[in-house]
């Protein structure tokens, strides 16, 4: 193997910096693009082949245990291989997945009424302040659910054992904003 390099001195640094700045502009370095990046490390890794780099890696023509996940805490193996072994879910699982199926249901559902109420307002004989009180009590009652949903949340994230699995509260202005419409019709 070949010998490192010995650390440069505080003086020949600073030379080392004091030459690259006169280097003129034409010569200069630009940053390597990601073809370069890929050629750079191919490279490297055959010239690591050659001298050998990867002939003494421990296990070396064994199969590999791809069953074992290295990011696995060791006291949640066990449990982990139980529950899989019985084709079963934390309960935690089951709960967020039902949980965003009923944010996705009612994220339809608004959709589905904004639709029906906003062609029952462009009627030209509709009844408007029927339908503006209808409007508002759709929204009072899509506020409870949404409430409903925001506990449910909270509740979830509590337990959740993994941070970026956290569900992001909802809000009924965000909900409306997405589907186009508006918290309040006709005035």
């Amino acid at each position: 193997m070949a010998e490192k390099p010995k650390p440069l001195s505080p003086s020949q640094v600073r030379a080392e910096r004091k030459l690259a700045a006169e280097v003129p502009p034409s010569q200069a370095r630009h940053p390597r693009g990601e073809d370069e990046w890929r050629d750079f490390v191919s490279q490297a890794i055959e010239e690591a082949m050659r001298e050998g780099a990867f002939d003494n890696l421990p296990g070396k023509g064994k199969p590999q245990n791809l069953n074992e996940n290295p990011n696995e805490p060791p006291d949640m193996a066990m449990a982990n291989k139980i529950l899989k072994n019985n084709e079963t879910t934390p309960p935690w699982i089951g709960d967020r997945k039902k949980l965003m199926e009923d944010i996705e249901s009612l994220r339809s559902e608004m959709a589905q009424r904004w639709g029906w109420m906003r062609d029952d307002w462009i009627d030209p004989n509709a009844d408007r302040a029927r339908l503006s009180q209808r409007w508002a009590d759709q929204i009072d009652s899509w506020t409870g659910q949404i409430d409903t949903l925001n506990r449910r949340i909270r509740d979830l994230n509590l337990i959740l054992p993994i941070w970026r699995m956290e569900l992001l509260r909802i809000h009924l202005a965000d909900e409306l904003a997405r589907i186009s419409a508006p918290a309040r019709l006709g005035g």
